[in-house]
């Protein structure tokens, strides 16, 4: 699988990466945000591990896929909400 240019990462979209430190190491492929807390031009964008409040350079991970999110579901009525 070849990897995704930096360039072409969506600004809040969610991605499986590897962090580049572990690309000969065996390590597990994680999902990643292209954060834009501190902006959202290339220069500021970062990246939001899932399970942590730190944000990394783009230039720690090697993105790999695309996760799209699914379409939204419509709200399900339960006993106790209908009238």
């Amino acid at each position: 699988m070849e990897p995704i240019d930096f360039f072409n990462l969506e600004p809040n979209g969610f991605y499986w990466a590897l962090r580049d430190q572990f690309l000969s190491d065996g390590a597990d492929l994680e999902i990643v945000q292209v954060s834009t807390v501190f902006g959202t031009t290339f220069e500021y964008l970062s990246v939001a591990v899932l399970g942590s409040e730190q944000h990394y350079s783009l230039k720690d991970f090697v993105f790999f896929a695309k996760i799209e999110l699914p379409a939204i579901v419509p709200s399900i009525r339960t006993s106790a909400t209908s009238p």
